[in-house]
């Protein structure tokens, strides 16, 4: 009998334990090492099933219009592969609101590290993407890229965006429907500037941007607005929870305006802008708050208080 030649005599045991071996070397040695080589102890194994077993919770944690309360953690330019470990464990570790849906923005480098090492009941979002699916743009990211790696969120049209990159209200519009196209969900960022609120002009801005979207997006079921005052944005000073709240009832208005009733109802705005673990629960009980897209606070444990803020 050849060496390759199974025995007769082995155990279906054995057997059975011996292809389970093969398999594991093959498929998570051979391919995953390579990419992870301190980190064998992965979830990968187990991720596109853990997503399936949470896909079928039901929706719990639903305000009266069965908006589900969604606090993103925008990580920006920030992070190395020790503070992400410590970051993941922390939020591993910790008991987090079953009824709040948790995604997190890591630097484009760090995605897969990420998603890796955090609970598999937490969305992974990209930070940017751009809005076709290859070609010849040096630098760029495409949302094709973004799901190759686990990614399932990107985040899109946020001020540094804006403001330092010159992106225009039209290619995050476009940015977001070719994401959207792809299977991605987006969280789609407006906001004023300090001057166009001292201008009284906060209104006109947020609809102008939301006018943008709505010209692209045809299904806003995978979409979430984070209303980010910009002038809120990493100074310290927040919007306090009744002109927060004041934003997102003229959102909802708007949406309602133009594009419907039930797009309005359903739709989830989240609030960033200098949200902490101290003021988080008092934004968290407005009634068109939805969630929380926090920045700095987000690299931090009191990311556990704010993730919590409904408790």
């Amino acid at each position: 009998m050849s060496k390759s030649s199974p025995d007769n005599n082995q155990n279906p045991k054995d057997l059975a334990l011996d292809a389970l071996k093969s398999v594991v070397s093959e498929a998570f040695v051979g391919k995953f090492t390579a990419v992870f080589p301190k980190l064998f102890k992965c979830q990968w194994k187990t991720y596109e099933g853990q997503k399936k077993f949470f896909a079928n919770f039901s929706d719990t944690g639903c305000n009266m219009a069965g908006r589900k309360f969604c606090v993103g953690g925008n990580w920006k330019m920030n992070g190395d592969q020790k503070s992400i470990a410590e970051i993941a464990k922390t939020l591993s570790d910790a008991t987090l609101d079953p009824n709040t849906e948790v995604v997190i923005g890591a630097p484009a480098i760090y995605l897969m590290y990420a998603r890796n090492l955090l609970p598999c009941s937490i969305g992974v979002a990209g930070q940017n993407a751009y809005k076709v699916a290859k070609g010849a743009f040096t630098g760029e990211i495409s949302p094709a890229m973004l799901k190759d790696i686990g990614a399932d969120w990107v985040i899109l049209g946020h001020s540094e965006r804006r403001a330092i990159f010159k992106e225009s209200d039209e290619l995050i519009a476009e940015k977001a429907e070719h994401a959207l196209a792809e299977g991605l969900k987006v969280i789609a960022c407006i906001g004023e500037t300090l001057e166009e609120r001292e201008a009284g002009n906060t209104n006109d801005v947020v609809a102008r941007q939301m006018c943008a979207y709505a010209k692209k997006i045809r299904d806003w079921t995978n979409v979430v607005v984070a209303y980010e005052p910009v002038w809120a944005i990493g100074t310290g000073k927040t919007a306090t929870p009744d002109q927060a709240q004041e934003v997102h009832a003229y959102l909802r208005k708007w949406l309602v305006e133009n594009v419907s009733q039930a797009v309005s109802d359903s739709l989830r705005i989240q609030y960033g802008g200098s949200v902490t673990a101290a003021n988080a629960k008092e934004l968290a009980k407005k009634p068109d708050i939805d969630g929380f897209l926090v920045g700095g606070a987000s690299l931090k444990p009191e990311f556990v208080d704010i993730i919590n803020a409904r408790q």
